[in-house]
């Protein structure tokens, strides 16, 4: 047996090959083998599996071919697959040979039907000569040992995507969303390629939503798109729908209050906004957006009120102090004249105080216009000169303002 191996070790320097032969070319048990010819034969397989291992591991790729050359050409494909055919095409691409390390890709298939690593190096080989359909058919072979293997859901919504076959692309990203339906990346693909075949992207919301109607999630994925596509009527259908599911759930209220003032439902937005808030009582934007109705509303001191409510569950923050200085400009702005009044001035200062807190807090919007109204609109000196000498501090009188309970002390 020794000398059987030490010739054919010997005869290894002659073998010279660049495309394999089909280890189906040679079987694995001859007719002519013995039962010790065949236990030497694969003993020697065995030895020449470790030289091309190592010679692999070295970086030695054309000794690495030549020893898989000799493996197959004893006829131990079929017994070595899984040591050789996936490791000879890595030599081959290493080698710069892509067509060979195809051939022997496909050799190895053969035996190796549920290997996915060698479907997985095939199908790269594949794309990088430029063969797209055999890609293709690698990747749809490895995704049938199991549909539910994202990361080649992945890589084949990418191949149909970058060949423009859109069409192809939505089928696997609809399979893609059935193993993963609140999936972004497949979702966002999916929107892409609606929007270049001229889909609704919506569409790719409703229908993922319209599939499991109590998921949430999904129908205010769905109905952030609806109002961003100015569909606000279909938008207050879903969220009512979704409340049935969750009727506390703030996302939704606010997007239910937002696709009714969308359509100037003044009433109904009021409505889900204050069952928002009485949820809960620390979002402050909500607050602020309530009191805008009512301002819209001229109803003043609704406005106020919520605006203070605003301020307080913020934490005094500079943008729900320029929200209140707002109410009373409002305010003021509404009830001034062709002339302003000493009243009106006093509501204008007030708004003026807290247009100068916002900017003392960091909220610099509020400057234009704290600027605008020391210049123009509130008390000076001269303002004071007619009241009585004895008033040192005012609350606005009159039929507009005589509600506020702020004062403003004499100059």
């Amino acid at each position: 047996m020794k000398q059987f191996i030490k010739i054919t070790i010997l005869g290894l320097f002659f073998i010279v090959g660049c495309t394999p032969p089909s280890g189906g070319a040679s079987p694995d048990a001859g007719p002519s083998l013995s039962s010790e010819e065949l236990a030497e034969r694969n003993m020697e397989c065995d030895l020449y599996i470790s030289f091309a291992m190592t010679n692999y591991q070295n970086r030695d790729y054309a000794s690495t071919v030549e020893n898989y050359n000799h493996i197959l050409s004893l006829g131990c494909g079929q017994r070595n697959a899984e040591d050789v055919y996936q490791w000879m095409g890595r030599s081959y691409i290493e080698l710069s040979k892509l067509d060979s390390a195809n051939y022997v890709f496909k050799q190895g298939l053969k035996y190796l039907k549920d290997d996915e690593n060698l479907y997985e190096v095939a199908a790269w080989n594949a794309g990088m000569l430029g063969n797209v359909d055999e890609k293709i058919y690698f990747l749809d072979q490895w995704l049938g040992l199991d549909e539910s293997n994202e990361k080649v859901l992945e890589i084949m919504s990418n191949v149909y995507r970058d060949q423009e076959m859109y069409e192809e692309q939505i089928a696997i990203l609809n399979q893609w969303l059935k193993v993963d339906p609140s999936n972004k990346t497949a979702n966002a693909e999916k929107k892409a390629a609606y929007s270049i075949l001229g889909k609704d992207e919506v569409d790719v919301d409703r229908e993922r939503w319209e599939a499991e109607p109590s998921n949430v999630k999904y129908g205010i994925d769905y109905v952030k798109g609806l109002l961003g596509g100015g569909m606000d009527a279909k938008g207050v259908e879903v969220c009512q729908s979704l409340l049935v599911y969750d009727k506390f759930n703030t996302k939704v209220l606010r997007l239910l209050g937002d696709a009714h003032l969308n359509q100037y439902n003044d009433d109904l937005a009021l409505e889900a906004y204050e069952n928002l808030v009485n949820i809960d009582p620390t979002n402050y934007d909500v607050a602020m957006e309530i009191s805008k109705i009512y301002t819209n509303k001229e109803d003043a001191k609704s406005a106020l009120k919520w605006a203070e409510s605003a301020l307080t569950s913020s934490g005094n923050s500079g943008e729900a102090m320029f929200h209140r200085a707002e109410v009373f400009y409002s305010l003021a702005e509404g009830c001034t004249g062709d002339a302003l009044s000493f009243w009106d001035k006093i509501v204008y200062e007030i708004a003026w105080q807290d247009y100068d807190a916002a900017v003392k807090s960091g909220y610099y919007r509020a400057k234009t216009r704290r600027d605008f109204l020391k210049e123009n609109n509130i008390t000076n000196s001269s303002d004071w000169f007619m009241r009585p000498d004895n008033e040192r501090e005012v609350t606005p009188q009159g039929d507009c303002y005589s509600w506020i309970d702020r004062s403003i002390k004499r100059k």
